[in-house]
This record gives C-alpha cells, structure tokens and sequence, in this order.
C-alpha cells in the first residue's frame, strides 16, 4: 500500500510493505563499490544499479513476531521462548539463519539486498566511510570501541546513523544478511580460502566488532545456516523489493 511518505529522489517516495516497514527509494544510477583498505574489499569499482526500495529499519523483534504468527515459524534464538523478551519490541531481531530470513522477506513481499544494494543505500554516491560521513562518530553506531557492551538496543537509538537516502542504522549493532555468496570482486588479485559459494556474506559490523567492521565497504561472511552463538549478537536482515506494493 502506497503512503504520502518522503519524497527521496523526484517522483519516488517511500511506501509502506505488506509487514508495515517503510521502504525507501534508492534511485538507479552508478555508486563506488568496495575500497583499497582491505583485501576482500578491493578492488574499489563502478557500479550501475536500477532503482530498488529498501527496508528504513532492520526487521524488528516485534515484526519477527507478527510473521511467527501469521506462519508460525520458530522463534529466534535469543528469545528463550516464543514471547518476544519484554522491553526488547523495537531492538532488531538477531541470531537469525540466512534461510529463515529469506523466508520471512518472502512472506513479507521482498528479498534479501544483494551486497551492492546494501552498499549503494548505506554509502551512496560518493565512496564515504560511514553512512554519516568520512569521520567515525561513537554517538552514532553501537560497535565494541565505545565500551557498552550491549547485544542490541532500539532500532531508532541512533539517529545519526542515517545514510544519505536517509536509510538507518546501517553501521554497527549487528550484521545483516545479503543474498551474494562471498566472493572475489571482478578484477581481484586478493584471494582467499573462504570464496566458492560456501559462506554468505554479511554487512554492516555489529556491537561486538569495532568501527573499522562499521565502514560501508567493509565484508564479512558466514555459513547460511549459522544462527550465532549463545550470549553474542547474531545476524539480523532487512528487505529490498523492486517497486512498490
């Protein structure tokens, strides 16, 4: 369903989904992909992508419950029961598989981002560091340099962590699940063992690493059926879809 919503890039607005997100437009054109700071990263490339919408928020606790219902799924890991733990509505769900993810997004009229998607409405146009800018700020991620020691917090906790399509919390707090296998950038002289479509990759940094994991660019990876580990912040996702509802 269509909603008087921001208008982002011209004639595209935002819309509301089926699971009630608000999706922004991220309108076609080319953006710089990866950087020379990191093997996996490199090397830094041009890529052109036609306009998509993409989730403002990761998916929620409460959201993640809502489709439980509708399908009943299985709860996530951290829960410890099939009731989201109290005060925790609004943090990003987490400790999710790559396939339940992509479960929930089908029942939600979406998929997963691939990597350049995630990348283009985190970074934007201009090959910046951070969502924000070229200079970390603490204020603005949840990521281990600040001391806090949190799993998650609310989704809206930061709101300086914005991109520049206005898209949130793409920096710090957990790692988000893509559609790509981790793979070599075309033209890459770096190699590495993890490449051969047997890992996932995974974007964004999380509470437990530092700001350099925070970067846009930055790449990590994972098996698909990993749902993380007892006391540490999982994997989280939000969607993407072509066109609105």
């Amino acid at each position: 369903m269509k909603t008087l919503a921001t208008d982002i890039a011209g004639a595209l607005s935002a819309f509301t989904a089926r699971d009630g997100k608000t999706m922004l437009p991220i309108p076609a054109g080319e953006f710089l992909m990866g950087s020379d700071e990191f093997g996996p990263e490199q090397p830094p490339h041009l890529v052109y992508l036609p306009t998509y919408y993409i989730d403002m928020f990761p998916v929620t606790n409460a959201e993640y419950k809502v489709y439980m219902l509708a399908t009943r799924a299985m709860p996530p890991r951290h829960w410890g029961g099939f009731e989201v733990p109290a005060g925790l509505e609004n943090h990003p769900v987490h400790r999710i598989s790559w396939y339940e993810a992509v479960d929930y997004l089908a029942w939600a009229g979406k998929r997963l981002p691939t990597e350049a998607e995630w990348e283009k409405a985190a970074r934007g146009t201009d090959g910046r560091r951070w969502p924000w800018g070229n200079t970390f700020d603490e204020a603005n991620a949840l990521v281990w340099d600040r001391g806090d020691f949190l799993m998650t917090v609310p989704v809206d906790a930061h709101p300086g962590n914005v991109s520049p399509y206005g898209v949130r919390e793409m920096a710090g707090h957990l790692e988000e699940w893509t559609a790509d296998w981790y793979e070599a950038y075309p033209g890459a002289t770096y190699q590495s063992g993890a490449y051969g479509r047997k890992f996932r990759a995974l974007r964004g940094g999380s509470s437990f690493f530092t700001q350099n994991h925070a970067r846009c660019a930055y790449r990590c990876f994972t098996r698909p059926e990993d749902a993380g580990l007892d006391n540490l912040v999982g994997c989280g996702f939000r969607g993407v879809r072509e066109q609105p509802e």
